[in-house]
């Protein structure tokens, strides 16, 4: 039995603040997000926060995202980590329970930041092409007293808004 279906996604929980924290110290780049910041997003309506967890190991991946007003019908991946010996069934089952949530959202793009060519941006472009069949989009650089390195990037889903009151 491979280690996969070891692993499934659940909501974020305050319990998981501990993990989301030391996961987030050991990130390049990453901001280690203040227990409050953590319980916000949880109270933040349209943000998804995730958990992938081993049935034996506990949470060994999360992702948090949030709405954003621009482009339109758009979320924000402020983080999505991974421990290193669960990485690609974690993110492949974050990523999964994610692009259906955004489905469901009528999500139209996903905005993200990172550090242009870097390991991790080539890790989420090559996620975008096996999920998405697409490639991110720079948008422009962030403020300097933000992310000096960092720039924005978009992902185009192709997901059509549903009309309201259609499920």
């Amino acid at each position: 039995m491979s280690s996969a279906t070891h692993i499934h996604v659940r909501p974020l929980e305050i319990g998981d603040f501990k993990f989301v924290q030391d996961l987030a110290s050991r990130q390049p780049h990453f901001t280690v997000p203040p227990t409050y910041v953590l319980w916000l997003m949880l109270r933040i309506r349209g943000a998804i926060c995730l958990v992938a967890e081993h049935s034996g190991k506990g949470p060994v991946a999360y992702l948090l995202a949030v709405p954003v007003e621009s482009p339109k019908d758009a979320m924000f991946v402020w983080q999505l980590a991974s421990e290193f010996r669960q990485r690609e069934s974690a993110i492949l089952a974050l990523l999964t329970e994610f692009q259906n949530m955004l489905v469901a959202l009528a999500v139209d793009s996903i905005v993200f930041s990172s550090v242009p060519n870097s390991p991790a941006y080539r890790l989420i472009r090559r996620y975008a092409w096996k999920f998405l069949s697409s490639v991110p989009t720079a948008l422009e650089a962030l403020p300097s007293s933000i992310g000096r390195l960092e720039t924005q990037f978009l992902l185009s889903l192709g997901n059509k808004p549903r009309p309201r009151g259609i499920h």
